[in-house]
C-alpha cells in the first residue's frame, strides 16, 4: 500500500457504510470545522477538493458546524463561489501583518474583521444566510461576569479560574461561559446536550460579527459586543467550549465529515493539556475524519503545522514564506484523498476506531 499523506479515521457506523457503499458525498449530512488558527493552512488544499469536486453536485442540504477558523472556512462553503472565497481567506490570512511584534487585541481584531469583509464582499453575508444547501452554524462563547470584560486585570484571572474549574469537570464551564450558536436557517440543524447553549439566527447584519466572534481568542483579540439580533453580551472564541468538538451533538441523519489538521480531537480550549480529555472512539461512531499523516507533517518546514507562535518566533517574511510552503506541500494531502476517493479503494485505507481504542489506533499511525 502506498504511504499516504493523509489518513482516514472512521467510527464503527461510518466505517461500515463506507465499506458497503464506497465513499460518496450523499452519505454526509454534516461537515465539521475545528478551531486552530493557522493550523487550517495544512488542509486548505483539502477544502478545495471538497468544495470543487467532492461536494460539487450536492443537491441535498448539509449542515456545517464550526468554531474559530472552522467558522471562517465553513463560511466560504456557504458562498456562491466558495473556491474564490477560500482563496481570498487564505491570501488575507497568510499576509496579515502588524507594525509591532506585539500588536494589541484591538489591532488584531481589526485585521481579522478586514479579512472577513474582504472575503464576504458586497453580497457574501446574504449568500451565507440564504444558501438553500449549506446550512451554517457558527459557535461562539459568551462570557459571564468578568469574562465579559476587556480589562486584562479582570479577564486574565477569570480565564484562569474557568480553566482550573474545567480541569476538574468540563461541565463546570457552564458557570463561566454560554455557548451561542448562530444558525442560518429558521431552526438550527444541530443541537448540543452539554453545557449551556443558546441558538441565535444569522442575518445579513451579523454574519461578519458572528464569524469574527467565533475566532476572537481572549486576551489576544477583543470580544465582539452585541451582534445584531443576538442576546446582549461580549462574544468570544467558540473554541473555548468547542475546540475540536466532542462529537456528541445531535445532527441530521447521516454521517459527519471532519476534515481536520490532527488525527485526534480535543473537546474544549482548556482541554489542550489534559490528555485524558481526548475524544474517544465511541463518540466518532458516525464520523469520518480526514487528516494529514504524521509522516507528512514531519516533512513540513520546521517539522510542524503552522501555529500562532509563528507570529512571535518568525519575521513577517519568514512566516509568510513558511505558511505558503505549507499550503503548497499540503496539495499532496488533498491529492491523496482525491485518488483514494476516485479509485474506490477507501476501505483499504480506512482506520476504524471502536468504543475505547482510539488512543491505540493513533499510536499505530504515530499520532498519539
Amino acid at each position: 500500500m502506498k504511504n499516504r499523506s493523509c489518513i482516514l479515521l472512521a467510527g464503527a457506523v461510518a466505517a461500515r457504510r463506507v465499506r458497503e457503499e464506497g465513499l460518496h458525498q450523499g452519505q454526509f449530512s454534516t461537515l465539521v470545522g475545528a478551531s486552530g488558527g493557522p493550523k487550517w493552512l495544512v488542509i486548505s488544499q483539502l477544502d478545495r477538493v471538497l468544495m470543487g469536486a467532492f461536494f460539487k453536485d450536492r443537491r441535498e442540504p448539509i449542515a456545517t458546524l464550526g468554531s474559530s477558523i472552522g467558522s471562517f472556512r465553513n463560511m466560504c462553503y456557504a458562498m456562491e463561489e466558495p473556491l474564490a472565497a477560500l482563496e481570498r481567506l487564505e491570501y488575507g490570512y497568510i499576509h496579515q501583518s502588524y507594525g509591532t511584534a506585539r500588536p494589541t487585541p484591538a489591532e488584531i481584531t481589526a485585521a481579522g474583521e478586514a479579512i472577513l469583509l474582504e472575503v464576504l464582499g458586497e453580497n457574501g453575508a446574504s449568500e451565507v444566510v440564504e444558501n438553500p444547501l449549506w446550512h451554517s452554524h457558527f459557535v461562539t462563547a459568551r462570557g459571564r461576569g468578568p469574562l465579559a470584560s476587556e480589562k486584562r486585570a479582570l479577564l486574565a484571572p477569570a480565564l484562569f479560574t474557568s480553566a482550573l474549574a474545567n480541569a476538574f469537570s468540563r461541565h463546570s464551564l457552564k458557570a463561566f461561559w454560554e455557548r451561542v450558536v448562530f444558525h442560518s436557517q429558521a431552526q438550527p440543524a444541530v443541537a448540543f446536550g452539554n453545557l449551556s447553549t443558546v441558538n441565535s439566527p444569522l442575518n445579513r447584519e451579523n454574519v461578519c460579527a458572528a464569524v469574527l466572534a467565533s475566532g476572537s481568542i481572549p486576551l489576544v483579540m477583543a470580544g465582539v459586543r452585541n451582534p445584531a439580533g443576538a442576546p446582549l453580551g461580549n462574544y468570544r472564541d467558540g473554541g473555548i467550549t468547542d475546540y475540536h468538538f466532542d462529537l456528541r451533538f445531535n445532527h441530521p441523519p447521516g454521517l459527519v465529515l471532519y476534515p481536520h489538521f490532527f488525527p485526534f480531537m480535543v473537546p474544549g480550549w482548556f482541554d489542550k493539556g489534559l490528555s485524558w480529555r481526548r475524544v474517544r472512539g465511541d463518540a466518532m461512531a458516525s464520523t469520518l475524519l480526514i487528516a494529514p499523516s504524521p509522516k507528512f507533517v514531519e516533512k513540513l518546514p520546521f517539522g510542524k503545522i503552522p501555529d500562532r507562535n509563528d507570529f512571535y518566533k518568525l519575521s513577517t517574511d519568514e512566516r509568510v514564506n513558511y505558511w505558503k510552503k505549507v499550503v503548497e506541500m499540503s496539495r499532496q494531502v488533498a491529492d491523496d484523498f482525491y485518488e483514494i476517493w476516485q479509485t474506490g479503494r477507501v476501505a483499504d485505507h480506512l482506520i476504524e476506531v471502536g468504543s475505547d481504542d482510539l488512543p491505540h489506533k493513533l499510536q499505530q499511525v504515530g499520532a498519539a
